[in-house]
């Protein structure tokens, strides 16, 4: 019996220093100081299409949207996921979600993990799944 508690023990504590692990040495690095990004809400079926450039000092998307949040009317679900942008939300029942693409590609990452990167563009748009 002390074996299996021990041995559970070791699991978790392994599992917990590699998660730590991971965001330490290969998760999203910020980058410090002052950038210039653009935000793109596009939703063609509310017709939305709306460019904003903010000068920031966010060192994470999801910073940023916080700071922007009245502008942008942004709303977020558990887990800091985007759920609604620019007074619309989207209709689980039409499937539909606010993808996330930067510089055109589609994110790996969500807004919390996203690094803000000088010159970039985030673009959020509607998109069915």
């Amino acid at each position: 019996m002390n074996k299996k508690v021990l041995v559970v023990g070791l699991v978790v504590l392994l599992g917990i220093a590699a998660f730590f692990g991971y965001n330490q040495f290969f998760g999203p690095k910020a980058q410090e100081g002052a950038k210039t990004v653009t935000i793109e809400v596009v939703a063609e079926s509310q017709s939305i299409n709306q460019t904003f450039t903010y000068n920031t000092d966010a060192e994470f998307l999801y910073d940023l949207l916080v700071e922007q949040e009245e502008e942008l009317q942004v709303t977020f679900i558990e887990g800091g996921f985007v759920n609604g942008l620019l007074g619309y939300t989207p209709v689980e029942a039409n499937k539909e979600y606010f993808s996330l693409l930067i510089n055109g590609e589609y994110a790996m990452t969500g807004a919390k993990e996203t690094p803000v990167v000088d010159g970039d563009v985030y673009r959020f748009e509607l998109t069915n799944w």
